[in-house]
C-alpha cells in the first residue's frame, strides 16, 4: 500500500470512500463498515445538515392540509347524496367503495332462479348453489331462495358486500 496523504511518513490502513485518497489510522474513521477521511466525513455531515435543513425550511412554508375521508362537517347538501354518488369523490369521501357483486341482480336471481341456486352460483357460493340444484324437485330451495331475494333487495349495499362480496373494498 502507499502513504497517508495528510500524513505522508505514516503508511495508509485503507482508502477513503468519498474521496479515494489513502489514508492512515489516525485519519481513518469507520462509519457503517466504510472508510472515511476527516475531510469527507465533514462534508457528508455538512451535506446531511444543509438537507435537514432544506426540509425544515419547506416544513414551515408549506401549509397544513388536513383532509376528511369520513365526510361530514362539510356543506348540508352534500350530506344528503345518494348511496349512488358514493363511487365518486362528491361528499368528501375521497374513493369509493367497490363492489364486485350487484345486490339487485342477486336479489332478482333469487327471486326469479332461486329454486335452483343461481344466485348462489352468482355470488360465487358453487358448494351452494349445486346443493339447491340436487334439492331444486323439493321447492326448499325456491322458498328459501325468495326470501334470500328479498332479504338481498332490502339489505344495505356495504352490508351485503361485507356479507356476500369477496372483492369488496370499502372506503378508504
Amino acid at each position: 500500500m502507499s502513504n497517508c496523504y495528510v500524513h505522508p511518513d505514516t503508511e495508509a490502513v485503507g482508502i477513503c470512500v468519498g474521496c479515494g485518497k489513502f489514508i492512515c489510522s489516525s485519519c481513518n474513521t469507520e462509519l457503517k463498515g466504510k472508510n472515511y477521511c476527516k475531510s469527507c466525513l465533514n462534508d457528508l455531515f455538512d451535506e446531511n445538515k444543509r438537507k435537514l435543513e432544506k426540509l425544515e425550511d419547506n416544513k414551515q412554508s408549506q401549509p397544513m392540509v388536513f383532509m376528511n375521508a369520513g365526510g361530514g362537517g362539510g356543506a348540508s347538501s352534500s350530506s344528503s347524496s345518494s348511496s349512488s354518488s358514493s363511487s365518486s369523490s362528491a361528499g368528501g369521501r375521497g374513493v369509493g367503495a367497490k363492489y364486485t357483486k350487484n345486490k339487485t341482480t342477486a336479489g332478482i336471481l333469487a327471486i326469479l332462479l332461486g329454486g335452483i341456486g343461481v344466485h348462489k352460483f352468482y355470488l360465487g357460493r358453487w358448494g351452494w348453489g349445486i346443493l339447491y340444484l340436487i334439492f331444486c324437485w323439493t321447492y326448499i330451495p325456491g322458498i328459501i331462495g325468495l326470501i334470500e331475494g328479498i332479504a338481498y333487495l332490502v339489505s344495505n349495499p356495504d352490508d351485503f358486500a361485507r356479507k356476500h362480496d369477496p372483492g369488496y373494498i370499502p372506503y378508504s
